[in-house]
């Protein structure tokens, strides 16, 4: 109720992306949700978007980091609510929203009714990402790959605990946005000790360091680079290619994917 103006989606995009461009960081996929965004203003979805890709143009041009967007659906607003945002996705495209994702209550709502609203992102050009494999087990993540054209998981990190769907990811080039401190802030976890990423990158599992939602969990993305060599015992060289892994992953389109391969690589 305080981000409302498109000014404000404006200023408080530009500042996120110097945030991550103070740590390094050199590409982003924002998260923004069109249904939150009119309810809490009453102002048409493509006047924010106008205003977060005014920022992210000016981010890039002072600061060298790259931002796009993924258009994401809340799932607890219910299976039309959720059509709708990839209706307006089709609607409403824009060369800066490259992805659409499901977010909000893993268990009360399983992924595999939204079935519809992936297909309408999928076809109109969306890279296609779930909330999945956090708070519900791994009959969540099954029931996605079964029913979404999904190329990444948002967590995935309790597929730990099912070896055969581990083999399915990787057979399937399924990437794992992995968020060590959300995981451990929400008690998905306890502790680092017990947390799988070292597993699953061990495995042969494509696998990001993400934030999940840096102001509510008090994380950085240079902090999740930091916890994953100081509690997880993360190499130079394996952190390399942790990044990646997470810009192959990405809904970037291919000339960008391979300007930021060559900046990873340079450095």
């Amino acid at each position: 109720h305080v981000i409302k103006k498109p000014q404000d989606y404006h200023d408080i995009t530009y500042d996120y992306l110097k945030r991550c461009a103070l740590q390094d960081c050199i590409y982003v996929e924002l998260m923004y949700s069109p249904e939150h965004a009119e309810r809490a203003s009453g102002i048409p979805s493509k006047e924010h978007v106008a205003a977060i890709c005014d920022a992210i143009d000016k981010a890039e041009q002072e600061l060298g980091v790259i931002g796009r967007i993924h258009n994401v659906a809340v799932r607890h607003y219910g299976v039309e609510a959720c059509e709708n945002v990839a209706l307006l996705s089709q609607k409403e495209p824009h060369d800066y929203i490259v992805g659409f994702g499901l977010a909000g209550d893993e268990k009360g709502f399983p992924p595999g009714q939204f079935k519809r609203a992936f297909e309408i992102a999928k076809d109109a050009g969306l890279g296609c990402t779930v909330h999945a494999g956090e708070m519900e087990g791994p009959v969540g993540i099954i029931e996605a790959l079964d029913n979404l054209p999904v190329t990444r998981l948002g967590h995935g990190v309790r597929s730990i605990e099912d070896e055969n769907l581990m083999a399915r990811l990787k057979d399937e080039n399924i990437h794992l946005e992995v968020c060590p401190t959300s995981n451990i802030a929400l008690s998905v976890y306890p502790d680092y000790e017990s947390h799988p990423l070292r597993k699953l990158f061990d495995y042969g599992l494509s696998v990001g360091l993400n934030t999940d939602d840096p102001p509510y969990f008090h994380c950085t993305i240079q902090g999740e680079y930091d916890i994953a060599k100081s509690k997880f015992g993360f190499t130079d060289d394996e952190l390399k290619k942790v990044s990646l892994m997470s810009i192959d992953a990405s809904f970037a389109d291919d000339a960008t994917k391979a300007k930021l391969r060559q900046r990873v690589l340079e450095d």
